[in-house]
């Protein structure tokens, strides 16, 4: 499966080396090999960009970096993170699915979750939350994992979801939001209560969490 996702990507670049030419581009001269200096300065000037936010020079960049290194998982995630910035979500899974399964860790399966929920595949942003929090779980994971059941109207699962993060992480935001899903159960008493936590100095924390 893997050797068939870089075939895959291999296309994906062909294709976006073509599209360049025709805005006249200049073609890439013989690639550097793998470990190379070159290519240590080629990595390091893609990742200058994508700090930047030059996101189409980034692209141009990391797509150079992988004709010669095809399994660098960062070129791979920050290509997933670029086509999510210009809401191209088919290549950003593409790519986020590439990345995990070359290395996978909480993060690079988070980003995939997240791509999929912006794509609108919920079940399968579930099933990658889910993933993450099996490497490393995080207030921040069990967040959109809630937020990924609450698209599909699975209310227990999201209160489940809720409840998790915010024994990891009580900030009010995080309860908030637990309330709001026990008061949308019916559960009156349990939403009552987390919201008097809402008042207490240890729930009033100004930390946030990301979406």
């Amino acid at each position: 499966m893997l050797e068939l996702l870089v075939i895959a990507l291999a296309a994906l670049i062909l294709f976006r080396q073509l599209r360049l030419l025709e805005t006249g581009a200049a073609p890439a001269t013989l690639a550097p090999p793998r470990n190379s200096p070159r290519l240590t300065q080629m990595t390091t000037y893609a990742d200058r960009l994508f700090a930047e936010k030059k996101w189409l020079a980034a692209e141009k960049a990391y797509l150079g970096v992988l004709k010669v290194d095809h399994k660098n998982v960062t070129a791979y995630s920050h290509l997933g993170i670029i086509y999510s910035t210009q809401k191209n979500m088919p290549d950003a899974i593409e790519c986020f699915e590439i990345a995990g399964r070359l290395h996978p860790s909480g993060t690079t399966l988070q980003n995939l979750a997240l791509a999929f929920f912006d794509n609108r595949n919920y079940i399968k942003s579930i099933a990658a939350f889910e993933k993450a929090i099996m490497f490393e779980p995080t207030a921040q994971r069990y967040v959109g994992l809630s937020k990924s059941h609450s698209k599909l109207h699975n209310t227990p699962q999201v209160i489940l979801a809720l409840e998790k993060a915010a024994q990891l992480d009580p900030t009010q935001r995080i309860l908030q939001m637990l309330a709001d899903a026990y008061e949308e159960a019916g559960r009156k008493d349990q939403a009552a209560a987390t919201r008097r936590r809402l008042k207490t100095p240890t729930a009033a924390s100004t930390r946030t969490v990301a979406s």
